[in-house]
């Protein structure tokens, strides 16, 4: 039961916020016990209202998938005993989903696609908007608290300014949705990617966004103490797989007519741990 249920403008900033929180409606009934004074229809037409831009991957189990792939990749097992005796009970992701994103990176493929972004202040591109992971519900899976640039799932084929507001309203300024200030000015027009990186099964589209002095609350369920900081302390910290990729070759970028394409060093590694299982 939902005691003290706030009414009109309010209940629509909660079930706005709800959804933020478990990242889909039908989590958001399930966690209500189905108690909800709205029907899913509804539901949908109030973040429609909000224009909240929907997601696109259950980003909680993309953090399971990427620990398991670590486990592998660390102690270099089979994949059954690292699912069966490393990680623990309570993992969701299923060891069908593990195998079938090892045979797309093994065979160089990527199947999903993602997005990352690089935000600065503007004219000081030396620092980087970071915060502390929060997505995996269990803390002994070990990466609960990694740094991480905002990032997640994208649609295959969506316009790139909705991927990029996806990632601005669940990772950085999840309150100014809530309150329906968030500033749709703050991605360009004519924005690309600076690179490409594939992270597990997914190739993640990475792209640079300057922002403001103004645009300096940040706000997010997924992402903790977001804030600015320096390119060459983030080296002293633990890293989401895939981000110290991403800023290593963002810092020693050059002005190369073509996109750089780079593999995460964890896609590496089960790459090569293939070739010796294979030998």
């Amino acid at each position: 039961m939902i005691k003290n249920l706030p009414t009109h403008l309010d209940f629509e900033q909660f079930l706005v916020k709800e959804y933020f929180r478990l990242g889909s409606i039908n989590k958001v009934f399930h966690e209500h016990r189905f108690n909800l004074p709205i029907s899913f229809a509804g539901y949908d037409r109030v973040l429609n209202k909000f224009k909240v831009v929907k997601s696109a991957g259950p980003n909680s189990k993309l953090s399971e998938s990427l620990h398991v792939l670590s486990l592998l990749a660390n102690y270099k097992i089979p994949l059954e005993k690292v699912y069966h005796q490393l990680a623990p009970k309570t993992i969701q992701v299923s060891i069908n989903t593990i195998h079938r994103i090892l045979h797309y990176i093994r065979l160089g493929l990527v199947r999903r696609r993602g997005t990352a972004l690089i935000i600065s202040p503007k004219d000081q591109p030396n620092k980087v908007l970071v915060g502390n992971d929060q997505s995996l519900n269990n803390s002994v899976l070990g990466n609960k608290g990694d740094l991480s640039l905002p990032m997640g799932h994208s649609k295959t084929g969506e316009p790139i300014r909705d991927s990029i507001a996806r990632i601005l309203q669940n990772e950085v300024f999840t309150d100014h949705v809530i309150n329906r200030q968030f500033a749709w000015n703050i991605i360009p027009k004519h924005i690309k990617p600076i690179m490409y990186i594939n992270i597990a099964d997914i190739q993640v589209s990475v792209y640079k966004l300057d922002l403001p002095q103004k645009y300096n609350k940040f706000s997010s369920l997924k992402l903790s103490n977001l804030n600015y900081r320096d390119l060459n302390s983030l080296n002293k910290h633990s890293l989401r797989p895939g981000v110290k990729e991403i800023l290593t070759n963002y810092s020693t970028e050059t002005n190369n007519d073509g996109v750089l394409t780079i593999n995460s060093d964890l896609n590496s590694r089960i790459y090569a741990l293939a070739r010796e299982q294979a030998r």
